[in-house]
């Protein structure tokens, strides 16, 4: 009898990865990743590429080299953005898409490190930086989710123990905490971190005694919350951050007024606000924690108001996942989104079903959201009359909100895990989110590795070229 693999008993990525090899190799997949033909990829013009790219450094053509390379991309980076040629195989995708990542690599390390007839430093520098420009940046987007979200912490360990963690990163109520706890640590410190994982403060829910509650707009205190996000984010503006670590936070939040739009902040639009405030302002669920408004940092560093008659609220409320946003603040074509949010989770599928039963359900389903939206809008509308209606237009946009990247890493929500949505969990349950998110973002490494490899090739050159 065969020995039974066990994915869930590996204790590090190499571990995973060595086990989904074994696995792979008893269901025959190993072959279907020795294939190069797949109707997913023009692989023949694939091979061309890869073929040419190791003629011209053989030959040394240097020039020729640069024409192919860029072509190459242009042709085969959106075919190659494909999460079935990432689910197939646990262990990987083809390996005629594997050595074509290779081969980019060296080409381009080539064109960067020879000398080229005709080709300056400063020429090379344009065509990294055009590269660059063109192929766009990966972002790592974190939804809410209450306590689900403290699994967004096993998600970065994962990416940070590869050295995969992008430089954009968006968070909404509980993904703000973790994208703030990243954003504002260098790798070093979030190693220590993850190092010890009872040093890490935990303890972010406190209830109101039922005679506190007279007096309060919530029935948690926000006091408690503040202290978590303290003990777990360093006391930096969004600019302050952004040098420190060279990561770009976004914290998204939701306004109270109904005219207001909802704000993404970061270096760029609001680089003196305080991170700590803007991250409890994220974390305001109305009913549970009370509206936060805004403090920032002067030119003499002193502690200011920022906006003062305005209030804002929880980010996933109206921009969970802000990803057009980002997509136009950061030059954004790629997207990684772990996704804790509970209302959200069974309702979301990666890849859609073939089939005449799938299409039916799926088309009622989207026609399903169409009334509610429209009955929900006309709800709205009302609520300038009948304010106890604003609460629709909440429910609205929490319904009406794109969830999905194009790498997603999703929470394993159970049934019986629900009541701890509201809860501090135990050092036991708060390692095993940690662990949960880990084995959930061990399977999408390698794609991951793909999608960001150019970025990182690019970026080295442009550093190595800049320096010389």
């Amino acid at each position: 009898m065969n020995n039974i693999i066990d994915l869930n008993s590996a204790k590090s990525y190499s571990e995973w990865l060595s086990l989904s090899y074994e696995l792979d190799s008893r269901n025959n997949l190993i072959d279907w990743r020795k294939e190069e033909d797949s109707d997913l990829f023009h692989s023949s013009l694939l091979k061309d590429h890869i073929n040419l790219m190791k003629e011209c450094r053989n030959l040394r053509k240097g020039v020729d080299l640069i024409s192919v390379v860029q072509e190459s991309l242009s042709r085969h980076f959106w075919e190659l953005n494909n999460s079935k040629l990432y689910s197939t195989a646990l262990s990987g995708t083809k390996y005629i898409i594997s050595e074509y990542f290779e081969e980019i690599e060296k080409s381009i390390n080539y064109i960067c490190d020879s000398e080229i007839e005709g080709i300056t430093s400063k020429d090379k520098l344009e065509i990294f930086s055009k590269g660059n420009q063109i192929h766009g940046n990966t972002a790592l987007l974190l939804s809410g989710g209450a306590s689900f979200g403290i699994y967004h912490l096993g998600v970065i360990k994962a990416l940070l123990l590869e050295n995969l963690i992008p430089d954009i990163i968006s968070g909404s109520s509980m993904g703000a905490i973790v994208a703030g706890c990243v954003c504002t640590k260098t790798n070093e410190e979030l190693q220590e971190m993850f190092s010890d994982l009872k040093k890490i403060h935990r303890v972010a829910i406190k209830f109101y005694e039922a005679n506190e509650l007279v007096n309060k707009t919530s029935i948690l205190d926000p006091s408690q919350l503040l202290e978590h996000i303290q003990n777990n984010v360093s006391d930096l503006t969004f600019l302050e951050a952004y040098k420190k670590t060279g990561r770009i936070l976004n914290i998204t939040i939701s306004a109270t007024r109904k005219r207001q739009r909802p704000r993404v902040l970061n270096y760029l639009t609001t680089p003196n606000l305080l991170v700590q405030n803007s991250i409890l302002a994220s974390c305001a669920l109305p009913g549970i924690y009370p509206a936060v408004s805004l403090i920032s940092k002067n030119h003499k560093g002193e502690i200011v108001p920022y906006m003062e008659t305005e209030n804002w609220i929880d980010g996933s409320v109206h921009l969970d996942i802000p990803m057009q946003r980002i997509i136009r603040l950061h030059n954004v074509s790629r997207s990684i989104v772990s996704q804790a949010n509970p209302h959200v989770l069974p309702f979301i599928e990666e890849e859609k079903k073939k089939g005449v039963f799938p299409f039916i359900t799926n088309f009622l389903a989207s026609t399903l959201q169409t009334q509610v939206l429209k009955l929900l809008e006309a709800g709205v509308d009302l609520s300038d009359k009948m304010p106890w209606l604003s609460a629709v237009d909440k429910i609205r946009s929490m319904i009406d909100q794109e969830y999905i990247g194009d790498i997603n890493i999703y929470y394993p929500m159970t049934l019986d895990s629900v009541y701890k949505i509201f809860a501090n969990p135990s050092q036991e349950e708060f390692e095993n989110f940690i662990r949960m998110g880990e084995l959930a973002t061990w399977p999408k490494i390698e794609f991951i590795r793909d999608q960001m490899k150019l970025n990182n090739i690019l970026n080295n050159c442009i550093s190595k070229l800049k320096s010389t």
